[in-house]
């Protein structure tokens, strides 16, 4: 299983994926990168083919440098599962996380109950637009699409050095000053929301909704900063892929569903 170095969430993941490895009495053997570091990423799955592996578990990414590689994998008899993120273009087995488009559906339900008279909703990125922040704006906009006089708004240029949200919240913020209502679709794009919003004015006068937890979201929604956010159970992604690849590579199921989807939870402030 490859994950991200050090992220509590992944961290979770693992614990799912050992807990149905301990119980099966098969190994398992993780290898972790940053996020950023899609070489040091594709090397670790390169090295796993190398290895002969009976299987791979990855989260999906949409470089075609990651497709070309999960194919290499399958070429070789070694089947691969997404997790979290997906790859739909490749030859991977199945995906294991999220619905993010149905994250943006509930979320977006959720605020269309508060947004009777309609106003301006903003959105950040945080990050790169790639398909799965795609899928939760996408949630979002059909869920307020029957309400009157709802403006969606968001930074038309993504820039490659904007990862954070600060950048895309400030221009947000200075081209609509009255907006009042922010999404943030990372929890990097959370976290550049509150730190400009706190240069500029009260907190309390802005409901902030997001995706993702992690320590911070977590803060954030105990202090009564963000509004709501959706969570996910990534020891649920880490066990039902898990149990799935043994399940492929025994030929109790096969062929694989196309798509395996796990629970979220709207959480809300107190």
């Amino acid at each position: 299983m490859s994950a991200d170095s050090g992220s509590p969430f992944w961290n979770k993941v693992k614990e799912g994926a050992q807990k149905v490895a301990n119980k099966e009495k098969v190994a398992i053997e993780f290898q972790e990168t940053f996020q950023a570091d899609i070489f040091g990423y594709l090397k670790n799955i390169d090295r796993a083919i190398s290895s002969r592996v009976d299987g791979i578990v990855v989260q999906g990414k949409e470089d075609p440098e990651f497709i070309q590689i999960v194919n290499k994998a399958l070429q070789k008899g070694i089947p691969v599962i997404t997790v979290f993120t997906d790859a739909p273009d490749s030859l991977r087995k199945t995906y294991v996380g999220p619905n993010h488009y149905q994250e943006g559906l509930i979320l977006g339900e959720h605020i269309a109950s508060k947004l009777k008279g309609g106003g301006k909703i903003g959105i950040v990125y945080g990050g790169p637009p790639i398909s799965h922040l795609s899928l939760r704006k996408q949630g979002i906009e059909n869920a307020l699409a029957s309400i009157p006089n709802i403006q969606i708004l968001e930074v038309p240029n993504y820039s490659a050095s904007n990862q954070n949200g600060l950048e895309e919240t400030t221009e947000l913020l200075n081209n609509y000053p009255e907006c009042r209502v922010l999404f943030g679709l990372t929890e990097e794009a959370t976290s550049g929301i509150v730190q400009v919003i706190k240069g500029r004015g009260k907190l309390q006068d802005y409901s902030i909704y997001t995706f993702d937890q992690n320590p911070e979201i977590s803060e954030f929604i105990n202090n009564g900063v963000v509004s709501a956010a959706i969570i996910q159970y990534p020891e649920e992604i880490g066990a039902q892929s898990t149990t799935l690849m043994l399940r492929w590579l025994e030929g109790i199921e096969y062929p694989l569903e196309p798509n395996y989807y796990t629970n979220v939870q709207l959480l809300e402030k107190r």
